[in-house]
């Protein structure tokens, strides 16, 4: 059985953080290398702090765990993780964890979004069959806590 504990943030919060983590534009645009970079940054330091709080917790990795943002803005535990319930309180109850995942999310969510206008613009413009389809129902965002280290991927949305 899969765990179904989650925790929220608020949408304030979130927009809070990425104020909070793109900062003052001073060049009037910023570059999809920029967040890049940033979002790398982001992910190793959010992926040491999580693992030292796992740790704190006695949660084990391996294996390994799998964090989804769901659509209403709640953190799942997703998958079989034996500790997945202790994941999840931990999650609910440390805010600092709640908001990282977050910003690190955002952080993804605005390379994705641009990745998929550049793909219509150049691989798909004379398809707008193909171009409804990568639009019309956005990936879920995950977060893997690995004993390598954090990865980021986007799943199908789950139905």
């Amino acid at each position: 059985m899969g765990c179904d504990n989650s925790a929220t943030l608020t949408e304030a919060a979130a927009i809070e953080g990425v104020i909070r983590l793109l900062g003052d534009i001073k060049r009037g645009h910023l570059c999809l290398h920029d967040v890049r970079q940033k979002a790398a940054m982001a992910l190793q330091t959010y992926g040491a702090y999580a693992a030292e709080q796992l740790a704190e917790a006695d949660v084990g990795i391996p294996p390994a765990v799998n964090l989804r943002t769901a659509e209403d803005g709640r953190v799942e535990v997703v998958g079989m993780h034996p500790q997945c319930d202790t994941i999840a309180l931990l999650f609910a109850s440390n805010p600092k964890l709640l908001k990282g995942l977050k910003e690190i999310e955002v952080l993804h969510e605005i390379i994705r979004t641009e990745e998929v206008a550049v793909q219509q613009r150049y691989e798909h413009r004379s398809d707008p069959e193909t171009t409804a389809m990568l639009v019309a129902v956005p990936p879920s965002f995950n977060l893997g806590l690995t004993s390598g280290g954090p990865i980021v991927f986007f799943s199908a949305a789950p139905t």
